[in-house]
């Protein structure tokens, strides 16, 4: 669910905890900073300039965090360009709310003391968009963990930052759309998103229907409502939708996957198939595309476009069950005894899988249940 969903979905009771949850995961990152600072900038033998730091870390820890700006700052007095002593000082800057200036002191370590050749210091990169992030400037902050993202794509803090700031971001702009615009298309249909994200089906085909009336030329609306109809169960409507949908983009190629199983089922293959190729060129990953692909060939008597269909989405999972199955129905129908035995053994094996991992989830639950009972009393 997008996370602008999320902030007109909930009371507001629920955005002002969603608003101290984002506080308390910054401040959590402040004082992993703290700590790493604190522990690992200064191990080296001290001097006099040196136990500056040292002690201003020390205030750190006993969050005497104006003291310890005064040591920091004193300390800079004689290296005026230490990276680690600058980050330090910004961290102290932000634990007192002082933003702007942490800011800044990030901005000027980014100017003049890249650790490694031809890149920024990436953590004073990632501590500066924390402090952009606690000032409110959360798209200066998603932008500087966007390009760090580019350079350490797989940094999970940075991920995690980006998922905290994105949510925030799409908070602070739902209400802003919710104050401005309180009866407009645009909220009925983030509304709209939000029912059908919650299974509110009928709710979410309400608003859907509320932006049909406001603008009849709304972009996607017939794939969205397509969308709804066609997870409610409800065949009819989602077919006319999502045809209107693909008369208006005919290279929608989710609007054509959901057409493609309605059609599937209807065991109408040959308009299917078309829609499909069109599916696994656009999501080459989509196992279930390859699946409805293999049905319908085989339906349509190509035995051969078939096998190769299912033995694709195997590749993308092996413990595809529906596909052994269907292939243990083709090779019997193609008169391979030996792979049709195969493709049964194999699905009989993920079948009786499946049932002692719903039989240990079973008898897990209530042994979890006791043992909360327990430690209650």
């Amino acid at each position: 669910m997008t996370t602008a969903k999320i902030a007109l979905a909930m009371p507001g009771e629920r955005q002002s905890n969603l608003r101290r949850l984002v506080c308390t995961l910054i401040a959590a990152h402040l004082l992993l900073g703290i700590a790493m600072f604190a522990t690992a900038a200064w191990a080296k033998p001290q001097t006099t300039t040196d136990s500056l730091p040292s002690q201003a870390a020390e205030l750190q820890k006993a969050r005497d965090f104006a003291g310890a700006e005064k040591l920091y700052r004193q300390a800079l007095v004689d290296a005026p360009d230490d990276p680690e002593i600058l980050k330090a000082l910004a961290v102290v800057c932000q634990a007192e709310g002082k933003y702007a200036e942490s800011i800044e002191i990030f901005q000027s370590i980014l100017k003049r003391a890249p650790l490694y050749p031809g890149v920024k210091d990436p953590q004073a990169r990632h501590l500066l968009a924390l402090a952009q992030s606690s000032s409110g400037h959360l798209f200066e902050a998603i932008q500087e963990l966007e390009g760090l993202l580019a350079d350490y794509p797989d940094d999970a803090p940075v991920l995690y930052q980006l998922v905290v700031d994105y949510r925030a971001a799409a908070q602070k702009s739902g209400e802003k759309l919710a104050k401005r615009y309180p009866d407009s298309e645009y909220l009925h249909a983030i509304n709209a998103e939000v029912y059908e994200d919650s299974e509110r089906f009928d709710d979410a085909i309400r608003e859907f229907k509320e932006v049909l009336r406001k603008d009849p030329k709304f972009p996607g609306l017939h794939f969205a409502l397509g969308q709804v109809y066609w997870r409610k169960n409800d065949i009819q409507n989602a077919q006319d939708q999502l045809r209107l949908a693909l008369r208006e983009e005919p290279n929608h190629a989710l609007a054509g996957y959901y057409l493609a199983d309605i059609l599937t089922n209807q065991k109408n293959y040959r308009e299917a198939i078309p829609l499909l190729q069109m599916v696994t060129a656009a999501y080459p990953e989509l196992k279930e595309a390859y699946f409805l692909l293999g049905k319908c060939y085989a339906g349509t008597g190509e035995d051969q476009r078939a096998l190769e269909a299912f033995n694709k989405a195997l590749q993308l999972n092996p413990n595809y069950k529906e596909a052994h199955y269907q292939l243990y129905g083709l090779y019997a129908h193609l008169g391979d005894k030996k792979n049709s035995a195969a493709q049964l053994r194999i699905f009989e094996e993920l079948i009786k899988k499946g049932q002692e991992e719903d039989e240990f989830r079973l008898r897990e639950t209530p042994q979890k249940q006791t043992k909360a009972g327990s430690q209650d009393d």
